[in-house]
């Protein structure tokens, strides 16, 4: 039943109040039928602990409007798992990256891969990669496919691509000669082209300092999560520092909570063993976050959604623990916010790309996180650690060059910036684990990273008590 004001008189509303379980005062109604608002009532009503008084009406009512300048698109995916679901997501990628290769001034020209191999001298071709290999002589043997044909490609060992990082299921452009003398044509390779971030300049606007603030890995619920250390945080953006009252947006990418059930024997390193109830001591601590600052929540795979990415938002029961001002995005999501693009995801790929890319590690990710930009795709390389279900979108391509990008997920903290696109690996706020201290990994946790919309400006605010 709704609440029309024009049908209730005084006796009524209390009456529909009692009917909905919650105890409203004389002075508390006098408000209420002050201000003849039935979507205030409802409102009330949703977020009410059952007993509802005059300072909470006046404090309701007088709250800051938050305006939504940002935009949230959750579209209706739909996932099976046959082969042809496969199929139609490795198309998808293909034909996204391709564009994107094709629409460069290096690669204008280019022919399938069907018509290279009918050609003689240069051509210009794109393909997925479907193989990587030696040869006993010390060349580079990449096999390469776009949807009609395969071609393999060789790189000399005294060329520079040689020296080149080539992953299997990339989507790459190749510039070389083909070769008719073999019985099948062969390309030698002069260049690899890549989809690749374009430089950019970051434009320094002259507008007041708007910060995106971000966060990830908070496993509440966890005996290691750093419960005084995030309450202080909050308690900063809620305070009088100034960078603080510019803090307009907060993300939170992915594992908020600890959950469980995530790896054998969890349940002894729980404080709180019930998922919905860890979701609803987040929901009490973010209470504290000013009402005119948009908090973003994103999965991540400790969360309470399936494990394989994309990932979608929490089910409504978690959804409902938290105030007006919290949205929830799915994993990946490219959130756009007063005309810029913040990429966001968790970042379950970079166990991967450790393995992958030579160089990068725990501690220093950047490798791993512009090999990601520079091949324009979140989970480059299909399989691995990073489980994925297949849909006939492909989610994981960065088809929109990012302003910021932020990820999560190992628990570790750097920020960079490639080709002008700013990117922070957020920090944790789980203490080291006993998993951590066996792998010789210590986590940087406890620290707020601000990014500011409008100028290059980064800044982190530190909160570790232990340092």
């Amino acid at each position: 039943m709704k609440c029309k004001m024009s049908q209730l008189d005084r006796t009524s509303l209390i009456q529909y109040f009692n009917s909905n379980g919650v105890l409203i005062s004389p002075e508390a109604l006098d408000k209420l039928i002050k201000y003849s608002s039935s979507s205030l009532i409802e409102d009330l009503i949703k977020n009410s602990d059952g007993y509802i008084d005059e300072k909470y009406v006046e404090r309701y009512v007088s709250r800051p409007k938050v305006r939504n300048d940002y935009e949230v698109y959750l579209p209706d995916v739909r996932f099976n798992a046959s082969i042809e679901d496969f199929r139609k997501m490795f198309v998808s990628k293909y034909e996204k990256l391709s564009k994107i290769i094709t629409s460069s001034s290096s690669m204008r020209g280019s022919i399938s891969i069907k018509t290279a191999k009918r050609s003689q001298g240069e051509v210009k071709v794109v393909g997925m990669v479907s193989e990587v290999s030696m040869t006993k002589n010390g060349h580079k043997r990449i096999v390469i496919e776009d949807l009609d044909d395969s071609i393999t490609a060789i790189v000399m060992k005294d060329r520079g691509p040689v020296n080149e990082i080539i992953l299997e299921d990339e989507v790459i452009g190749i510039i070389g000669s083909v070769s008719q003398s073999s019985k099948d044509p062969v390309i030698f390779v002069n260049e690899i082209i890549r989809p690749d971030i374009p430089y950019r300049v970051i434009d320094e606007e002259k507008h007041e300092p708007v910060y995106v603030a971000s966060i990830s890995d908070i496993h509440v619920g966890s005996k290691t999560f750093r419960k005084n250390e995030f309450e202080a945080m909050v308690r900063w953006i809620s305070g009088s520092d100034p960078d603080a009252s510019r803090v307009k947006y907060l993300i939170l990418s992915g594992d908020v909570v600890d959950g469980i059930g995530v790896y054998p024997d969890q349940e002894n390193d729980l404080e709180i063993l019930n998922p919905l109830e860890q979701y609803a001591n987040l929901a009490e601590y973010l209470v504290d976050v000013p009402e005119d600052v948009k908090v973003f929540v994103m999965p991540g795979n400790h969360d309470t959604v399936r494990l394989s990415e994309p990932q979608p938002v929490f089910p409504g029961k978690i959804r409902d623990l938290f105030e007006p001002n919290v949205a929830f995005l799915p994993n990946p999501y490219n959130l756009k916010l007063e005309g810029k693009n913040v990429l966001v995801y968790h970042g379950m790929s970079l166990n991967d790309m450790i393995e992958l890319i030579p160089g990068a590690n725990y501690d220093s990710i950047g490798k791993a996180i512009e090999a990601i930009l520079v091949r324009r795709h979140l989970s480059p390389k299909y399989g691995g650690n990073t489980p994925m279900i297949p849909s006939a979108v492909d989610y994981h391509v960065i088809e929109e060059v990012p302003d910021i990008f932020i990820t999560g997920h190992i628990h570790s903290h750097y920020i960079g910036n490639y080709k002008g696109v700013r990117y922070v690996n957020s920090s944790t706020w789980q203490s080291q684990t006993e998993y951590q201290k066996m792998m010789n990994f210590n986590p940087k946790p406890s620290k707020l990273t601000l990014f500011d919309l409008y100028s290059r400006s980064v800044i982190v605010k530190d909160f570790d008590t232990t340092l």
